[in-house]
């Protein structure tokens, strides 16, 4: 499966099903997806098959969850494509709506959820971290 950036110049390609797939309603998602919500998926960083094209990064501390991030996103067209979580080393995390061509399977967690929109409604079956 093959994340690939708006403009389509960076893309991120993995041979495997996502380890975690959920949705993020804390702040610095909405504002990171100009949405009420992000949706992550996390893979093993052996998952990752190749990269290509050139992606900047910024590293910042993310309060709401206590750790560390490196986010990678396209230079030219500004799509947040991958990540790095400081409490997850062995993982990276890529931007669900990233995966276009391929889709995803529905997710199962919504993290920060004390920050859900009102009007959004999401499976009771999912598990729900307030934070």
């Amino acid at each position: 499966m093959t994340a690939t950036c708006a403009c389509g110049q960076a893309s991120i390609t993995v041979n495997a099903q996502p380890k975690m797939l959920g949705v993020c309603h804390c702040v610095n998602c909405k504002r990171r997806t100009g949405s009420a919500f992000g949706i992550s998926a996390y893979f093993e960083k052996s998952d990752v098959v190749s990269q290509a094209g050139g992606t900047q990064k910024y590293t910042f501390w993310h309060d709401a969850q206590a750790h560390e991030q490196e986010r990678h996103f396209c230079g030219k067209c500004g799509t947040t494509l991958f990540w790095f979580v400081s409490t997850l080393p062995d993982q990276v995390g890529i931007a669900g709506g990233c995966f276009v061509e391929q889709g995803l399977a529905e997710p199962n967690y919504s993290v920060t959820d004390g920050k859900r929109e009102p009007w959004v409604t999401l499976p009771s079956r999912w598990a729900v971290w307030a934070e």
